[in-house]
């Protein structure tokens, strides 16, 4: 797994993640690695000095004790922060797994190999590019677009069950953008949970649903905020704001996470064993 620090691409305004090459080297350049998730962008920043001699420390000032309760708006605004910036949201990290999961298995129906999911606060976006739709790693889509069409002749297209928004990529091309509101998600969930009664055998840690689930169960018990993901096929990069305060970014492979999908299965299914009534 690799970290890296993450800041909001001046291009696309989704994240880029850089990271600084032998910190350990006083007076000496070091490369920086950057790059953005969503445009390739990279930062014009080829390598930087380190070791510049610190300011003389200014006088230690007196502790300052936190008070519980809610901020005041204009303490607010003395401390150069919007009130409604806070960290509290509408979508608290206990919702993380199980909305992962249903727009999961809404993506699953699209066969997407990328995308990018952004978290905004009341809802999730899921960007998704011209060339990365209907894309996937199955055999059966290597067969030839004539034989394809034959195929699906009398077959009607998976449609999202999210609220489905254009935007433009750039001057000469488009892309389309899926909106996941909460009251969505909650209906997405109901259809999803009567589906799975009817259906029965083990749940497959392999598929989309799971491992978004078990991204969403990782943020959670780490007390993070989720920020994005930026799906491809052979990375996941999680862009996560630590209870510091500071943005991050994770970078998984997919067997990474299907290792911590049987772990969290293993675990929630011995909890299910000693919860269940003599």
């Amino acid at each position: 797994m690799a970290k890296y620090r993450a800041r909001h691409c001046p291009k696309c305004d989704y994240f880029i993640g850089f990271v600084v090459a032998n910190k350990r080297l006083r007076g000496r350049a070091v490369s920086v690695t950057n790059f953005c998730l969503n445009c390739n962008y990279k930062l014009p920043v080829h390598n930087i000095i380190r070791g510049v001699p610190k300011p003389p420390r200014m006088p230690r000032r007196t502790t300052l004790r936190l008070v519980r309760g809610k901020l005041d708006p204009s303490a607010a605004s003395l401390l150069g922060r919007n009130p409604n910036d806070l960290m509290d949201t509408k979508i608290s990290p206990a919702d993380y797994a199980r909305h992962l999961r249903a727009i999961g298995q809404d993506l699953e129906n699209l066969q997407l190999s990328s995308f990018n999911l952004e978290y905004v606060g009341d809802s999730y976006l899921v960007w998704v590019k011209e060339n990365d739709q209907g894309e996937s790693v199955d055999p059966l889509f290597r067969i030839s677009k004539n034989r394809l069409q034959k195929l699906w002749r009398n077959k009607t297209p998976a449609r999202p069950l999210g609220h489905e928004e254009p935007f433009p990529l750039s001057a000469s091309r488009t892309g389309k953008r899926l909106r996941y509101s909460v009251q969505e998600l909650d209906r997405i969930e109901k259809e999803q949970r009567a589906r799975r009664r009817q259906q029965s055998g083990n749940a497959d840690g392999h598929r989309l649903s799971q491992l978004l689930r078990t991204i969403g169960d990782l943020v959670r018990q780490r007390g993070e905020r989720l920020l994005g993901i930026a799906w491809q096929e052979l990375s996941v990069s999680i862009v996560v704001e630590t209870p510091h305060g500071q943005k991050e970014i994770d970078v998984f492979r997919p067997d990474n996470l299907y290792d911590l999908w049987v772990r969290m299965y293993l675990k929630r299914d011995n909890r299910a064993f000693l919860d269940t009534p003599n």
